[in-house]
């Protein structure tokens, strides 16, 4: 990984002020759940009174380092999800004792599953949930651009409801970046409407995943209008999100409009405030912290077979990014000290993937 460096307090309020990053609005969790030493969960204050931010080294490293891929990306997201399971359970006061009610995993194929909650599941639960599938596609183009109407339209090109429970009070797990909120919306209509069918409800929707401000939002809307429950635990914070409604910094300004207008617009998001002094010694500010989920990935199941993500084309994205952000001039020597070691990193793990012939395969 990168260096880390060490920063004063005043500098550390100074950049908060300036982007105006939100630190004082979350309270530790009440848990009974042990936690590892260094994972702490936050509960946040004047928002859905359900929402959780889960602190991580490893959703901080995913988030920081875009050169994470391929089975380091794996194994972090699996210890992330580790830490988070059981906790995630008890604050969303899952019943797995009823008969009457199920858990059931929602799969937005291709890159949720990468969250590997539902991996983490079959450790702690096995046997006691069900799974069931959709895949959402843009009919155009959508890296880095979820902001033009063409953009925007997506279609479901696959669904398997098999599983899906009949009769029952559902807790829908659902892993997923939420940052325009598309694809949870329109996979969560089409969940709503084959419950109707098999006579089931949803009581409430769990989500898990690097979840920005504004796609909060538009889910809490969402859910309202199914009287659904909303408990959302977001990695690390919750982020800002840019013009292009694709892009999920902690702070920093927005590069696409920038490129776009020549305008600068500094982004903040919602953070603990031990948390930002963490992130803040890592975080490339204007960095996208998901990055492109799938593309980072080694594997992607698409509902027919497997596939592999194009971790190349994320390397070589990431890096137009970052060299992009250190034009704008708004970095110091020290964020840009971060940003050239993770272009280092970057440009060191691109020949492991360049040559690598993308292709789909069976199971």
């Amino acid at each position: 990984m990168a260096g880390v460096v060490e920063l004063k307090a005043n500098l550390v309020d100074s950049i908060i002020d300036e982007y105006h990053v939100t630190v004082d609005a979350t309270r530790p969790a009440k848990l009974q759940t042990s936690l590892s030493k260094d994972t702490r969960i936050f509960s946040v204050e004047n928002a859905n009174e359900n929402t959780y931010l889960i602190d991580t080294p490893m959703a901080r490293a995913i988030a920081c380092y875009p050169h994470v891929v391929g089975d380091d990306l794996e194994k972090l997201a699996y210890e992330a999800a580790e830490r988070s399971f059981q906790p995630i359970l008890e604050l969303a006061g899952v019943d797995l004792s009823s008969n009457r009610s199920a858990v059931v995993f929602e799969q937005i194929l291709r890159a949720a599953p990468g969250y590997q909650l539902h991996r983490v599941a079959e450790k702690f639960i096995p046997g006691s949930f069900r799974t069931v599938y959709v895949r959402p596609r843009y009919t155009h183009t959508s890296y880095r651009d979820h902001d033009g109407m063409v953009q925007r339209q997506l279609n479901i090109v696959y669904e398997d409801f098999s599983k899906l429970p009949r009769g029952k009070s559902i807790s829908l797990i659902m892993q997923d970046t939420v940052a325009s909120s598309l694809s949870a919306e329109i996979s969560l209509e089409a969940t709503v409407n084959q419950c109707k069918r098999a006579g089931s409800t949803i009581d409430k929707l769990i989500v898990y995943g690097f979840i920005s401000l504004e796609g909060l939002k538009l889910l809490e809307t969402l859910v309202k209008r199914h009287g659904i429950t909303l408990i959302a635990f977001a990695m690390g914070n919750l982020t800002a999100l840019c013009a292009n409604k694709y892009d999920m910094p902690l702070y920093g300004v927005d590069e696409w409009l920038w490129q776009r207008t020549r305008t600068i617009n500094k982004l903040g998001g919602l953070a603990d405030r031990l948390t930002f002094d963490e992130y803040l010694k890592q975080f490339i500010p204007g960095a996208d912290q998901p990055g492109d989920w799938s593309a980072r990935q080694s594997r992607l199941f698409t509902g027919n077979d497997y596939e592999d993500g194009d971790i190349a084309h994320h390397i070589e994205n990431s890096v137009r990014l970052i060299k992009s952000l250190l034009t704008i001039g708004t970095l110091a020597d020290w964020q840009i000290e971060l940003a050239n070691k993770e272009l280092n990193a970057l440009q060191e793990e691109l020949p492991r993937w360049k040559n690598r012939e993308t292709k789909p395969h069976s199971a």
